[in-house]
């Protein structure tokens, strides 16, 4: 099945800067990655990140969604495989790493570099968790 990231929006971003930096505070990455299925479009999906970063100079929170189109309806088939929970989130992640990055560079803070992520791993903690 053929499928295409059609959009990315950034749905909610929070930056705020802290009174006072703080050098002994380590830096903090959480991600979370859900999916969405519409039903009134059966065949679009989205992979959703809820980002937080905890810097020595800010907290950042992002919000974003990405709404991928197949040329044929998805099936629950398609719904438990790997492609929405696996693949979509890494095709979709750089988007969210350069918007991170971009905007705290052009905030006037160092850019955030966030790291690398290995989506198989994430996949089989969440499944281990149900």
């Amino acid at each position: 099945m053929k499928l295409q990231l059609v959009n990315t929006r950034i749905l909610n971003v929070s930056l705020r800067r802290l009174e006072k930096k703080d050098t002994k505070r380590k830096k903090k990455f959480g991600l979370n990655v859900g999916n969405l299925f519409n039903p009134d479009n059966p065949k679009a999906f989205a992979v959703v990140f809820k980002l937080t970063l905890d810097n020595p100079e800010y907290d950042l929170s992002v919000n974003a969604v990405h709404w991928f189109e197949a040329e044929k309806e998805i099936t629950e088939e398609f719904k438990l495989s790997d492609f929405p929970s696996i693949n979509a989130p890494a095709i979709a992640f750089p988007f969210l790493r350069a918007y991170v990055s971009n905007l705290t560079l052009q905030s006037g803070y160092e850019p955030a570099i966030l790291p690398s992520l290995n989506f198989v791993e994430m996949a089989k903690k969440k499944k281990a968790k149900k």
